[in-house]
């Protein structure tokens, strides 16, 4: 919904809007908002499935702070998911941010705001590598960039990844934006929870001396990876999307063993389904069963 304008009368509040000619006719001007590139007239419209716009890693060494820039075309409504990995004995937390606004006397107040809903931490033991999610609707306020504190010591090493999705509903964010996690030892494959409707984002670590790559089950895109170094060994941050269904999407297949693996998983809510069922998964015989799970109209 636009912006809507209003002006003080004295004794009333009124529509502050004012009209304006359009070529013989007079219409009243509608508000505008940035949306961070140009002016637009509405917000984005959210749609079932949101679209994976851009995504971004790093890794850091040796510092108390983590901060990677957002993916370029970044708008306003678009929904950031943020994922630092970090070892250590304190959780990733995100910075709390600072803005300096003006005010009516011409001075300059400073205001603490955090934009982010942070998920709870998966830790995978005994290494004490910690996950943390967050996910947050973008406006230009918010700045470019996400900052992660990863420690209090300066011998800590992390993992960021910042992925953008466009036309979700900004409305439906859940406060904990991780919805379920697994992990697993010595394993060389692992079967990917079942997911829920919209996008399901999974992001797999792992930790291992070997792994230089994995394989997401069919009908997963957007794969995007991260490596650092956590002592002798590295982190592997495996992150790829698909549309939800009830059942599990398959297997992610690891080219080696790893000690230690956990895979999170994150919804990205869309346009709620007008029919009330679920997604049909061609040929997915748990979530694709005719007269049970799917109808056809």
């Amino acid at each position: 919904m636009p912006n809507k304008t209003l002006v003080w009368t004295g004794s009333e509040w009124r529509d502050g809007r004012l009209n304006v000619f359009e070529h013989q006719d007079q219409k009243q001007a509608a508000a505008y908002i940035f949306d961070g590139s140009q002016w637009r007239a509405s917000r984005p419209t959210p749609v079932e499935f949101p679209p994976v716009i851009g995504g971004v890693s790093a890794s850091f060494t040796a510092v108390e702070t983590a901060t990677l820039a957002l993916p370029a075309g970044v708008l306003l409504g678009d929904v950031v998911v943020s994922v630092c990995a970090s070892y250590g004995t304190a959780t990733p937390t995100p910075e709390r941010r600072r803005t300096r606004r003006a005010v009516t006397t011409g001075a300059s107040v400073e205001t603490e705001h955090d934009p982010l809903r942070t998920g709870y931490v998966m830790t995978l033991d005994p290494t004490k590598l910690h996950l943390k999610v967050s996910t947050f609707e973008w406006t230009p306020d918010k700045g470019s960039a996400v900052t992660w504190r990863v420690s209090g010591a300066k011998d800590t090493n992390a993992v960021v990844m910042n992925i953008i999705y466009r036309n979700a509903d900004t409305s439906r964010l859940p406060a904990d934006p991780l919805v379920d996690y697994t992990t697993a030892m010595g394993v060389d494959r692992h079967q990917l929870q079942a997911g829920t409707d919209h996008q399901s984002l999974y992001v797999a670590v792992a930790i291992s001396h070997d792994l230089t790559s994995a394989r997401w089950p069919a009908g997963f895109t957007n794969g995007i990876d991260a490596f650092g170094t956590f002592g002798d060994m590295q982190v592997h941050m495996l992150a790829a999307h698909t549309v939800g269904a009830p059942s599990s999407p398959g297997v992610l297949q690891l080219d080696a063993t790893v000690p230690e693996l956990g895979v999170a998983l994150i919804t990205v809510p869309g346009r709620a389904n007008p029919d009330g069922h679920g997604v049909w998964i061609l040929g997915d015989s748990a979530a694709s069963v005719l007269g049970t799970s799917t109808y056809l109209e």
